[in-house]
Protein backbone atom coordinates (compact mmCIF):
# COMPACT_ATOMS: atom_id res chain seq x y z
CA UNK A 1 0.00 0.00 0.00
CA UNK A 2 1.28 3.45 -0.89
CA UNK A 3 2.26 5.85 1.86
CA UNK A 4 -0.44 8.36 2.82
CA UNK A 5 0.06 11.89 4.18
CA UNK A 6 -2.22 14.37 5.95
CA UNK A 7 -2.03 17.95 4.65
CA UNK A 8 -3.13 21.34 5.93
CA UNK A 9 -4.02 23.79 3.17
CA UNK A 10 -4.34 27.48 4.20
CA UNK A 11 -7.50 29.35 3.16
CA UNK A 12 -5.66 31.53 0.65
CA UNK A 13 -4.32 28.47 -1.20
CA UNK A 14 -7.60 26.51 -1.38
CA UNK A 15 -8.99 28.30 -4.49
CA UNK A 16 -5.75 27.65 -6.44
CA UNK A 17 -5.41 24.00 -5.47
CA UNK A 18 -6.32 21.63 -8.28
CA UNK A 19 -7.68 18.45 -6.78
CA UNK A 20 -8.93 15.38 -8.58
CA UNK A 21 -11.30 13.05 -6.76
CA UNK A 22 -8.92 10.13 -7.12
CA UNK A 23 -6.03 12.02 -5.50
CA UNK A 24 -7.71 13.15 -2.29
CA UNK A 25 -8.63 10.79 0.51
CA UNK A 26 -10.89 12.77 2.83
CA UNK A 27 -11.24 16.57 2.86
CA UNK A 28 -12.65 18.59 5.77
CA UNK A 29 -12.81 22.31 6.43
CA UNK A 30 -10.92 23.70 9.39
CA UNK A 31 -12.51 26.38 11.54
CA UNK A 32 -10.78 29.68 10.85
CA UNK A 33 -10.31 28.86 7.17
CA UNK A 34 -8.33 26.29 5.34
CA UNK A 35 -8.71 22.67 4.44
CA UNK A 36 -7.52 19.48 6.12
CA UNK A 37 -6.77 16.67 3.68
CA UNK A 38 -6.39 13.19 5.11
CA UNK A 39 -4.84 10.17 3.37
CA UNK A 40 -3.35 11.95 0.36
CA UNK A 41 -0.84 9.80 -1.55
CA UNK A 42 2.73 10.87 -0.78
CA UNK A 43 3.60 11.62 -4.42
CA UNK A 44 0.59 13.92 -4.83
CA UNK A 45 1.32 15.57 -1.47
CA UNK A 46 4.90 16.35 -2.48
CA UNK A 47 3.68 17.88 -5.73
CA UNK A 48 1.10 20.08 -3.94
CA UNK A 49 3.66 21.22 -1.35
CA UNK A 50 6.12 22.17 -4.10
CA UNK A 51 3.53 24.08 -6.15
CA UNK A 52 1.62 25.83 -3.36
CA UNK A 53 3.41 27.76 -0.62
CA UNK A 54 1.76 27.30 2.75
CA UNK A 55 0.61 23.71 2.23
CA UNK A 56 2.27 21.59 4.88
CA UNK A 57 2.11 18.04 6.17
CA UNK A 58 0.53 17.50 9.61
CA UNK A 59 0.14 14.46 11.82
CA UNK A 60 -3.38 15.21 13.04
CA UNK A 61 -6.30 17.51 12.37
CA UNK A 62 -5.57 21.01 13.69
CA UNK A 63 -7.62 22.45 16.52
CA UNK A 64 -8.41 26.15 16.35
CA UNK A 65 -9.05 28.02 19.58
CA UNK A 66 -11.37 31.05 19.58
CA UNK A 67 -9.12 33.21 21.75
CA UNK A 68 -5.42 33.80 22.28
CA UNK A 69 -3.52 31.55 24.68
CA UNK A 70 -3.14 34.40 27.18
CA UNK A 71 -6.94 34.75 27.47
CA UNK A 72 -7.24 31.07 28.42
CA UNK A 73 -4.42 31.48 30.96
CA UNK A 74 -6.03 34.50 32.64
CA UNK A 75 -9.45 32.81 32.70
CA UNK A 76 -7.87 29.71 34.22
CA UNK A 77 -6.22 31.67 37.02
CA UNK A 78 -9.47 33.54 37.65
CA UNK A 79 -11.45 30.29 37.94
CA UNK A 80 -8.90 28.68 40.27
CA UNK A 81 -8.79 31.74 42.53
CA UNK A 82 -12.60 31.83 42.55
CA UNK A 83 -12.67 28.14 43.56
CA UNK A 84 -10.40 28.90 46.53
CA UNK A 85 -12.54 31.90 47.47
CA UNK A 86 -15.73 29.81 47.42
CA UNK A 87 -14.15 27.34 49.85
CA UNK A 88 -13.07 30.20 52.13
CA UNK A 89 -16.49 31.88 52.06
CA UNK A 90 -18.30 28.61 52.75
CA UNK A 91 -15.93 27.86 55.64
CA UNK A 92 -16.22 31.20 57.43
CA UNK A 93 -19.78 32.41 56.72
CA UNK A 94 -21.14 30.82 59.90
CA UNK A 95 -24.17 29.26 58.22
CA UNK A 96 -24.71 25.56 57.79
CA UNK A 97 -24.25 24.94 54.07
CA UNK A 98 -25.44 21.77 52.32
CA UNK A 99 -22.85 19.23 51.21
CA UNK A 100 -23.78 19.59 47.53
CA UNK A 101 -22.77 23.26 47.69
CA UNK A 102 -19.39 22.36 49.16
CA UNK A 103 -18.77 19.78 46.44
CA UNK A 104 -20.22 21.29 43.28
CA UNK A 105 -19.19 24.93 43.67
CA UNK A 106 -15.43 24.58 44.17
CA UNK A 107 -15.14 21.47 42.00
CA UNK A 108 -16.95 23.09 39.07
CA UNK A 109 -14.74 26.17 39.23
CA UNK A 110 -11.58 24.09 39.66
CA UNK A 111 -12.59 21.85 36.74
CA UNK A 112 -13.21 24.89 34.55
CA UNK A 113 -9.84 26.32 35.57
CA UNK A 114 -8.00 23.11 34.73
CA UNK A 115 -9.79 22.84 31.38
CA UNK A 116 -8.91 26.42 30.50
CA UNK A 117 -5.29 25.85 31.53
CA UNK A 118 -5.15 22.82 29.22
CA UNK A 119 -6.59 24.90 26.38
CA UNK A 120 -3.84 27.48 26.85
CA UNK A 121 -1.06 24.98 26.08
CA UNK A 122 0.24 25.52 22.53
CA UNK A 123 0.40 21.96 21.23
CA UNK A 124 1.74 21.41 17.72
CA UNK A 125 -1.75 20.90 16.26
CA UNK A 126 -3.37 23.86 18.06
CA UNK A 127 -3.73 27.28 16.44
CA UNK A 128 -4.94 30.32 18.36
CA UNK A 129 -6.98 33.22 17.00
CA UNK A 130 -4.90 36.26 16.13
Amino acid sequence: MAERVNLLVPAEVVPRLSMSDSAVGVAAQVRGGGLYLRDVPAAVAEEWIAQNPGVRPVRRRPAVRHFRARVYTYASVLCLVAAAQVVIVLAVDGAKNPLWLWVTGPLALAGAGITLAYKSIPFEHVRFAS
